[in-house]
């Protein structure tokens, strides 16, 4: 019914019923809809069962929306900014525009300017990103697939602007960052870091601040670290390693705890 509605963001009801609905790929290619509850997103195989409100649903009551939206400028210079400010800066070359569900599940490519679902694809352009100070005004963000594939993007900045982020899922899979600085970020909420930093052959350095500490429950993240190489390497002397890579390493480097983050 929806079949590759790759810009449809919301499907407002304030009641419905699927009793007796049937329908295969019923959202298949939709990787921008969101459900107003708790930001379920359809995958490829959704079928009518996600068409409902509540908990695993993609139907938004208006009368009762958590979503909130931040926005995502890409300019020419081939920077993208994450920003609470829907307003593009008037005095660079925009490229493309676009607002990212806050607590969305995403599932996929297609949730950013970047990813082309209006236009053409600039996520191989992408050299640059960086939060803006105004991002700390949430209180709630998940990241999945943000930055996955931008197989050219070499710098993100800002990453201390944000708090109460939960899933990095897929997050920098695939990039050319050499250093990541999360200096400043609070990784107290993080619940899921799923192939976070998967095929990130160029990561040598992770910054963090002394008082660094993952969640002690609720956090999952196999495979956090899958396929990155022996550049990575932390601040304790521990070298990536092929048998090494859940999300545990990414903790600061001692004696005692080997991981592969540098206290700064």
């Amino acid at each position: 019914m929806f079949t590759s509605c790759g810009s449809l963001e919301t499907i407002y009801a304030t009641s419905f019923s699927n009793s007796g609905l049937s329908g295969s790929l019923m959202f298949n290619s939709c990787n921008r809809l969101v459900g107003g509850t708790d930001g379920f997103v359809p995958s490829t195989t959704s079928g009518a069962s996600v068409c409902k409100l509540g908990a695993g649903g993609v139907l938004t009551d208006p009368n009762n929306d958590n979503r909130t939206w931040f926005y995502a400028h890409y300019y020419a210079d081939g920077e993208g900014v994450l920003t609470a400010t829907a307003t593009p800066d008037a005095t660079r070359e925009l490229v493309a525009s676009g607002c990212i569900c806050a607590i969305g599940k995403y599932v996929g490519l297609g949730l950013t300017p970047w990813d082309g679902v209006i236009g053409p694809t600039h996520r191989q352009h992408l050299t640059s990103a960086s939060f803006a100070a105004d991002m700390a005004t949430f209180s709630y963000l998940n990241f999945n697939y943000l930055f996955y594939s931008c197989s050219n993007l070499a710098s993100v900045g800002g990453l201390g602007n944000l708090s109460g982020v939960r899933s990095m899922r897929y997050m920098f899979s695939s990039c050319a960052i050499t250093t990541i600085d999360f200096r400043g970020f609070d990784p107290s909420a993080l619940t899921d870091l799923f192939y976070t930093f998967s095929r990130y052959s160029r990561l040598t350095i992770i910054l963090v601040d002394a008082s660094w500490a993952l969640p002690s429950s609720g956090l999952t993240g196999p495979q956090c670290f899958y396929s990155c190489s022996t550049s990575l390497v932390g601040g304790n002397g521990t070298v990536w390693a092929s048998n090494r890579t859940a999300y545990t390493y990414f903790r600061i480097d001692t004696a005692s705890t080997p991981g592969y983050v540098t206290a700064a």
